[in-house]
């Protein structure tokens, strides 16, 4: 390895991503994309508290901007569009524990059957890249589409 690719490896602790994290600031601006209080505080356990820690710090950093852009642009509330709801994708020893299967957001269609060109297979596909894989990943790439939605639609872009 070069001198330069070694002066740039260093990580963070865990402790020093988590002292910048505030999930109190991201419930509050989330109110309106998450409406339940329990659910909301469920999603943002999942977000910003589960997974590696550079993972939660990314979410934390990522859906803090996005809020913020909502909140400058005056978006007040989700777009009006569609959206689909997408299923849990738990491991087999928590399948009993949970009730209900769904996670309480939905994917917004809008953006992307724009990116889709309206090709119903590419549709599927982006929303399957969007709510795959951990819950920390799948919850947080929705929570910031339903963002992108209503800002994209406040501007006059979204189809």
């Amino acid at each position: 390895m070069s001198k330069h690719h070694d002066k740039h490896k260093k990580h963070h602790r865990s402790s020093a991503i988590d002292s910048f994290i505030d999930a109190g600031r991201l419930d509050a601006a989330l109110a309106p994309w998450v409406p339940d209080a329990d659910e909301r505080a469920f999603v943002l356990r999942c977000v910003l508290e589960e997974g590696p820690s550079h993972h939660r710090g990314a979410n934390f950093v990522l859906l803090s901007l996005l809020v913020d852009l909502t909140q400058r642009l005056g978006v007040k509330a989700p777009g009006a569009g569609r959206s689909r709801p997408f299923p849990m994708r738990l491991p087999p020893h928590l399948e009993e524990e949970i009730d209900d299967d769904e996670w309480p957001l939905g994917v917004p269609e809008r953006p992307l059957v724009a990116l889709a060109s309206n090709d119903e297979r590419a549709l599927d596909a982006m929303v399957d890249c969007m709510t795959d894989g951990p819950p920390q990943h799948a919850l947080a790439n929705v929570l910031m589409l339903q963002l992108l939605d209503a800002m994209l639609a406040k501007v006059g872009s979204a189809p």
